[in-house]
């Protein structure tokens, strides 16, 4: 497959099930957009599914070890929100996770995959003293499925309110420096506090 058509084939689809929905386009709809015909984009891509399958490779974070540093987390969960944001289409409608079978069996493999990376990367925070020591594997675990939780209700429902009620990118991830400074060690507060105001200031 030419590469580069691919790359134009599911940038379009990305788009069209972002703005349009997954379920209201048609593969008619992408092929229109990139003027070529509906027997050219089925040659490369047999059906809907297909693309979506496609869009949802494992994220590129997931290549990563476990995080180490507070700016090494927080890199990861930028990460992880914006993989949300960038295939957004797919967690606001509920029943495409359970497309088919082999599918719904590697969408849920795929996110607890990325749930064991984060806990792993809380307990490496906490090895290397940074956290505090978790009282036991249910409560960091605990801990790491309130952030999975946090981050699928907020992407289900900032996109389907009005714009003055949506909570920001920036106030949800504040959010999480909130909850993680719970957990800081005492003597790595203050590193903590300038880890924080140092990527703000990036994101400005």
């Amino acid at each position: 497959m030419n590469k580069n058509l691919k790359h134009e084939i599911l940038a379009a689809a990305q788009s069209f099930f972002n703005e349009k929905g997954y379920q209201e386009t048609t593969m008619r709809d992408i092929a229109s957009a990139l003027g070529i015909s509906l027997g050219n984009l089925t040659y490369h891509f047999h059906k809907k599914e297909d693309l979506m399958i496609a869009l949802l490779k494992w994220p590129d974070f997931m290549n990563q070890p476990p995080a180490s540093t507070f700016t090494e987390f927080f890199e990861l969960i930028e990460a992880m929100i914006d993989s949300l944001i960038v295939n957004r289409f797919f967690y606001t409608v509920d029943e495409l996770g359970r497309a088919t079978p082999e599918f719904y069996r590697h969408n849920v493999d795929m996110v607890s995959q990325i749930e064991n990376h984060l806990e792993l990367s809380l307990q490496r925070l906490s090895d290397r003293e940074f956290l505090v020591p978790w009282l036991s594997d249910d409560e960091r675990h605990a801990f790491t499925r309130m952030i999975m939780d946090s981050h699928l209700i907020w992407i289900k429902n900032s996109f389907y309110r009005e714009v003055q009620d949506q909570l920001s990118y920036a106030n949800f991830l504040d959010i999480h420096w909130h909850l993680l400074e719970s957990h800081v060690r005492k003597e790595k507060i203050s590193e903590y506090q300038k880890c924080r105001s140092w990527l703000s200031f990036e994101q400005d």
